[in-house]
């Protein structure tokens, strides 16, 4: 017996806001570290939420690709142009699942790109401090 897939969309956009607001109140200098626990924590749910994306885009074009394949074999006559036509609306709906996709990827990957560059920027002010000390 099949149960419909839960939706975590939200829950995960949740989580994503509640990370941010916090990363919104700290400083940008010196909480690095902070920040990147963070981003951490955030970057988690991004990640969740562009599977999630991209599971839905994938069952759209699942299903937009066997629409498509029913309408030609119903087809008597112009088979590709009534088959195309019979899933206009399910290419617009695939077109806004990939978006969904897509931007939270980007997201997911420029999230990843901060933390980064922000363990980069705790690992150089480790060095000049360690340096300086030594002197």
């Amino acid at each position: 017996m099949n149960q419909p897939k839960q939706d975590w969309t939200e829950t995960h956009l949740f989580e994503i806001i509640k990370y941010q607001k916090q990363l919104d109140l700290l400083p940008h200098d010196g909480m690095e570290i902070a920040r990147i626990e963070l981003l951490s924590k955030m970057l988690i749910f991004i990640g969740k939420l562009s599977a999630e994306f991209s599971e839905q885009y994938k069952r759209v074009y699942a299903r937009r690709k066997s629409a498509h394949a029913e309408a030609y074999l119903a087809a008597t006559n112009n088979k590709a142009a009534r088959a195309e036509l019979a899933v206009a609306e399910l290419r617009e709906e695939e077109a806004v699942a990939y978006g969904n996709y897509k931007r939270w990827g980007n997201a997911f990957e420029s999230t990843r790109e901060e933390i980064n560059a922000l363990k980069y920027k705790v690992k150089i002010s480790i060095e000049d401090g360690s340096s300086r000390r030594g002197s």
